[in-house]
This record gives structure tokens, sequence and C-alpha cells, in this order.
């Protein structure tokens, strides 16, 4: 006995909903699901959407940190920035307290100093401590205007 004789859609046709406007910043979603910021209720699960990931950044500040610096044989603690998400994430930042020197400045100019996790090999005179206990390894380069620049001491020194 054969089956042809029921229509193939009993009750007209299927109702599809209207496809949604992808995301212009993301290849994973749709714009309602990014602008709405409604990525848990996307299926399916999309990890390492860039949309997300600066959402985040930008709600989350950066923790701050109380870190004691020597440099150029003057101690003082500063407090530095530590972003828990995005750029910068894992470093400490410091404000532009440092007077830095290059090739295309003509004096000290304001610098701002960025620590990462020290290591073993870090010499111990390059290493700074947090109000953690956590250990930093003193980087004395920074950049100003695009270029290198050497930080040698204190800019109020």
């Amino acid at each position: 006995m054969s089956n042809d004789w029921y229509p193939a859609e009993l009750d007209g046709p299927e109702w599809v909903r209207p496809a949604e406007p992808p995301c212009p910043a993301c290849p994973c979603h749709t714009l309602r699901v990014c602008t709405g910021k409604v990525w848990h209720l996307a299926r399916p699960r999309h990890e390492g959407c860039p949309c997300e990931a600066a959402a985040i950044a930008a709600d989350t500040p950066p923790a701050s940190r109380q870190v004691t610096i020597t440099v150029a044989g003057v101690t003082r603690t500063v407090t530095a920035q530590a972003p828990a998400v995005g750029f910068g994430a894992g470093l400490l930042l410091t404000p532009h307290v440092f007077a830095a020197n290059g090739e295309h400045t003509t004096g000290p100019v304001p610098a701002a100093m960025v620590l990462a996790p020290a290591t073993a090999r870090t010499p111990a005179d390059l290493i700074a401590l947090c109000d953690k206990g956590q250990r930093w390894a003193v980087r004395l380069t920074a950049s100003y205007g695009g270029r290198e620049v050497a930080i040698g001491g204190w800019l109020d020194a």
C-alpha cells in the first residue's frame, strides 16, 4: 500500500523564521546575539567569539596592585594596573612615573613600565614585588612616540 496519496505537508507549507542578519564583527553569531550580549543563549555554543571577549574586557575593570620597584638605586611603591582579561592580561602597567631617554628625545620624557612575571632566570636586581607577594621582572625600556626609550630613573628624582 502506498502512502503517495498523502500530501507532503498536511497543513500547508512549513513556516520558517526569517534568517537573522549576521554580526558584522564576528563570523559566529547573529547581530541580535552580539548586540544583545546573549551569547549564553546562542545554539550551538561558540567558544572564542571576538565580540564576547571584547565585551568581557570592557566590562572587567583592571585590578590595582601596589608594586615596589627599584630603579637607579631608588626604591618606591607605585600603583600598577593588572588587567584580568584582554590586552595586557597577566602583566602590570605602571603610571608614567619614570624618566626615559632615547635618540629621538631632547631630554627625559615620562614613561610607564610594563612588568611581566619574573622567571628563575630574572636577575635579582631586576625583580619587583607586589602586595600579593608575586615577583615581577623590571623592564628598563619603554615606548615613547612609537620608539624605544631607556628608563633611567624616576621622573621627579
